[in-house]
């Protein structure tokens, strides 16, 4: 329009102030691409159950969670404050440099509206900084949706040396469906090679990169140990129609999984478990109502089961096999906070009812405490998940 009744200098002119004013808006308005930093000390990803030695080194002062950092990017990366997130990036880097250096840094994309060329070129610059001047074993970039990452620039070939990771809930991080890799959960159990976790990788939830770092700090510190989860946990699962026994035997392992504290012997594992019921259930079949009188509490054998919370926006999440699940209203009293329903063709479940768990509480005072214990694991698990914690930072951990 300008040029049209101005002409072509006047046309020019207004481009040139167009462009300047909007640099100067979005500068203004994103100024600091970082919103903040964190250790990994305090966040849990939702893959439990790895049993006492596993949580031991995740738990370590050394070792441990402490030795994973996120970074969380905001807004409109362009052009305009590239300088400034890499100097961020780097002020925050050379700072964790003096005492524990960290193994693992997730940056997470999940709060950023779009990244134009000139961003995601340095964007991928500071993924080879991470891993070549600061020493980062493993950088996992997030792009927090299944859409990748909002720029029209193939970031998430460039950021990641593997394919896209995901997760779907109810699939242990040790096993997959065959021995081609998934993102990061590489095994080679015909093999005497270490699990490699190490480069760059993309992966589309913070959760499953936070898990994945887990992973990688077990592979770190006892790659033997991690080998032999995933081989058990295979084992466990190969098998579609379990004997008895061979139930029974998942069973016990999946509640030696459980034991975070490793203060239940193997024979009162197996006293544990005559007070559970076997149960089978089919697709479609209402194990609970949300809002009924709880009654019981199931241990997850085989199948898939499904928590629902009704009247909300299609709240919903897969309750994980080998999960104990129903425990707070089986101690607490409370009622059913969710309604739980069948995915699969078949379920197999071992099931404590009250009378069983009150008669335990009267002759057998320690195992009824260990089902106290695990309430509070999963309670404390759930506060501080990453997504309760990395988006609010008034959400302090317990």
């Amino acid at each position: 329009i300008v040029m049209t009744m101005k002409g072509m200098d006047a046309a020019l002119i207004a481009s040139a102030i167009t462009a300047v004013s909007t640099y100067a808006v979005q500068t203004v308005a994103y100024l600091e691409p970082v919103r903040g930093f964190m250790s990994g000390a305090t966040l849990r990803s939702s893959q439990r159950n790895r049993g006492y030695k596993a949580n031991a080194i995740l738990e370590s002062s050394e070792n441990g969670r402490c030795r994973i950092l996120v970074i969380q990017l905001q807004g409109h990366l362009f052009f305009g404050n590239v300088s400034q997130l890499n100097q961020s990036m780097n002020a925050i880097l050379s700072s964790k440099q003096s005492s524990l250096p960290p193994l693992i840094v997730i940056v997470d994309f999940s709060l950023v509206l779009g990244i134009d060329s000139s961003a995601a070129q340095a964007i991928v610059k500071l993924k080879k900084l991470m891993l070549e001047k600061y020493l980062v074993r493993v950088a996992l970039f997030v792009p927090g949706g299944s859409n990748g990452f909002p720029c029209e620039y193939d970031l998430s070939n460039e950021l990641g040396e593997r394919h896209v990771c995901t997760y779907q809930g109810n699939e242990h991080l040790y096993t997959t469906a065959s021995n081609e890799e998934t993102g990061l959960l590489m095994h080679h159990l015909q093999s005497r090679k270490h699990f490699e976790y190490e480069g760059s990788h993309v992966c589309q939830t913070l959760d499953f990169a936070l898990a994945l770092s887990e992973n990688a700090l077990i592979a770190h510190h006892d790659p033997t140990l991690l080998r032999q989860l995933m081989r058990t946990a295979s084992e466990v699962r190969v098998t579609t129609d379990m004997s008895e026994a061979e139930e029974q035997n998942a069973a016990l392992y999946y509640l030696e999984q459980i034991n975070s504290r490793n203060d239940v012997s193997r024979e009162e594992m197996v006293n544990l478990l005559s007070y559970f019921d076997r149960e089978v259930y089919k697709k479609g079949d209402l194990l609970w109502k949300q809002g009924s009188h709880s009654d019981c509490a199931k241990l997850i054998i085989s199948g898939k089961l499904i928590a629902m919370l009704e009247n909300e926006a299609g709240s919903s999440e897969i309750v994980q096999l080998g999960r104990l699940v129903g425990e707070l209203g089986l101690v607490a009293g409370a009622n059913r906070m969710n309604s739980l329903y069948c995915e699969s063709d078949s379920c197999i479940t071992y099931s404590i009812t009250r009378d069983s768990f009150e008669e335990m509480t009267r002759s057998d005072p320690k195992l009824a405490r260990f089902i106290d214990l695990i309430c509070i694991d999963y309670l404390l698990d759930r506060v501080q998940h990453v997504s309760n914690r990395i988006f609010e930072t008034r959400c302090l951990p317990i």
